[in-house]
Order: structure tokens, then C-alpha cells, then sequence
């Protein structure tokens, strides 16, 4: 009860500062009032203005090209009705991350689709791969083996160029136009095999008079897998996989070779067209929630499974 009420505490307090900002955020008639007039009697080849309103917070920073190797700019940052000047350090900062952000949002959002789209795919192939390896089927075991070992003793990022690049050198039909799916494939392959002997080793750390007693009540191999064994390895499961999100989450950042605009590649973007290396900050910054809010969900999990332990 207590741990409620701290929490409506802090949502309420939350809300009682943010709401004012909404009525006071500066509007962009503000900011034009804001310019100087030196600034605006500046002859120029070409003008642009950045404004974004964010409700709670906003920015407006205008430019004039004035040679080609010239250019002038006046920049503000805005919050409770206050303009401040963002030509310089840390209002600057902010007033480029607001800029930014729309990007890096959309960025990151592929970078998480990508991720969650290749590990799911990567598990539900992994456990044929895994059950392959216990196998007593000779082909079923080898073809198994020879895939981990294929998958994990070559790099990611060899995969992916193999898969954009090498599969259309070698047959024109296999070519794919279409970034993230090449990405998908490629990751969900490699996420595959590591998986595999994921779900492999939690499953032979079952006690093996499980087997043996399950097989004395008439159950079935796949009646034993799925009723009784499978269940007892979720939450050995959850922190190595957790470790293989992480992971590809991290490794995604390779898909930028085949121009695929992830959260890094938009990043890169962004600093080599304005030569702010600040840039780096904010999607390392964006990486870490992303990581966080992750990791706080395979912590949930692995609580809610361990009723199986």
C-alpha cells in the first residue's frame, strides 16, 4: 500500500509540473521577436528555419547560407515561457537534441523491430535446431550441429553482407531489394544458433528422471517436451536469452553497411551532415533506455516463470 501511494505521489507531482508547461511554452511568434535585426538585414543565397514544438519544451533555430563557405545562425531553447539563447553550450545542446529527435526516434524504432522481429524468429527456429542436436536421427543431428557451428563461427556481419551482396552475385533470383528483410534473415539465422544451444543446455539441465517418469505414465515424446520439461526451463531460459536481445539490439548497428536507417545509421547521418559530435550522447542515451526498459521486462518475467522453479 505504501509502495502506491509513493508512486501516486509522484505521478501526481509529475503532473502538476508538467501541465503549466503546456500553457507557457513559447510560441514561434516568440522566437521571431527573438531574432535580431542584424541577423534579419543579412543578405543570404538561401534561408532556412527548424522549429519544433515538443508542448512541454521547444526550439527554433534559423540560418542563412550567406556564401558557400559561410553560413550564420541564431538558435533559442524554450521551456515555461522563457527564451534563451542556444548559440553555445549546454541550451545549444538542447536545442539540437529537440532538432534531432524526430530522426533518432524513427531510427530507433526500426532498430527495435529489427531486434524483436529476429529474436522472436530466432527462437522458434531454434528450438528444431536444439531438439535436432538431442536428436537420435543421425542427419537430423549433423545438419543441426553443422548449422550452430556454421552460424556462430562466422561473423554477423560477414552474414549480412553475404545475404545483401553475395546472394544476388550468385543467383540473381535470390536477390532482395528490401533492407530490413535482408537484415531480418541475416540476424534471425545467427540469433538462431546461438539460441539453439540456449534452449539446449536448459533443457539437459532438467533432471533426467523427469524423462524417465513421464515415460512411465504413458506420456509421449512431445507430450513430455511440452507439458513437462519445456516448462521447468523457462526461467533458466529468460537471462541467457535476455543476453541474446541485448546483443542483437547492439549488433543491429552492423545494418548500416546496407544503408538500412537504424538508430545508428541515422546517427551518422546526422553528424556528418552538421559535425556535431554531441550527436553521439544523445543516441548512446537512447540505446541505455532502450536496454533498460528491456531488461526490466526480462527481470518480470524471469520472477513470473520462476513459479516453475
Amino acid at each position: 500500500m505504501k509502495k502506491i501511494l509513493v508512486l501516486l505521489s509522484v505521478i501526481l507531482g509529475a503532473i502538476a509540473i508538467i501541465i503549466p508547461l503546456f500553457f507557457t511554452n513559447p510560441s514561434i511568434e516568440t522566437y521571431e521577436n527573438k531574432v535580431p535585426s542584424s541577423f534579419l538585414e543579412l543578405e543570404a543565397k538561401k534561408e532556412s528555419v527548424v522549429h519544433m514544438d515538443y508542448k512541454i519544451m521547444s526550439c527554433y533555430i534559423a540560418t542563412k547560407q550567406i556564401s558557400s563557405s559561410k553560413a550564420e545562425q541564431v538558435a533559442f531553447f524554450g521551456i515555461a515561457g522563457i527564451v534563451i539563447g542556444a548559440d553555445s553550450g549546454f541550451p545549444k545542446f538542447l536545442a539540437d537534441t529537440l532538432t534531432w529527435l524526430p530522426s533518432l526516434l524513427n531510427g530507433a524504432k526500426i532498430t527495435i523491430l529489427l531486434t524483436v522481429a529476429s529474436v522472436i524468429t530466432g527462437v522458434f527456429l531454434s528450438v528444431f535446431l536444439a531438439l535436432g542436436k538431442m536428436s537420435k536421427v543421425w542427419i537430423l543431428r549433423k545438419f543441426s550441429e553443422g548449422y550452430v557451428f556454421f552460424f556462430r563461427g562466422t561473423p554477423l556481419l560477414m552474414q549480412l553482407y553475404f545475404v545483401w551482396f553475395g546472394l544476388p552475385a550468385i543467383m540473381p533470383a535470390l536477390t532482395i531489394s528490401d533492407r530490413f528483410f535482408a537484415a531480418w534473415i541475416a540476424f534471425s539465422l545467427n540469433s538462431g544458433a546461438y539460441c539453439a544451444e540456449i534452449i539446449r543446455a536448459a533443457i539437459q539441465s532438467i533432471d533426467k528422471g523427469q524423462f524417465e517418469a513421464a515415460k512411465a505414465l504413458g506420456f509421449g515424446y512431445g507430450k513430455t517436451m511440452s507439458k513437462i520439461i519445456i516448462p521447468q526451463t523457462y526461467r533458466r531460459l529468460i537471462p541467457p536469452l535476455a543476453n541474446e536481445f541485448i546483443m542483437v539490439l547492439k549488433d543491429a548497428s552492423l545494418t548500416s553497411i546496407i544503408a538500412l536507417k537504424d538508430l545508428s545509421k541515422v546517427t551518422s547521418s546526422i553528424m556528418s551532415s552538421t559535425g556535431e559530435v554531441t550527436i553521439f550522447l544523445v543516441s548512446m542515451g537512447i540505446y541505455l533506455l532502450i536496454t533498460a526498459a528491456f531488461s526490466k521486462m526480462f527481470v518480470g518475467m524471469e520472477k513470473h516463470f520462476g513459479i516453475y522453479e
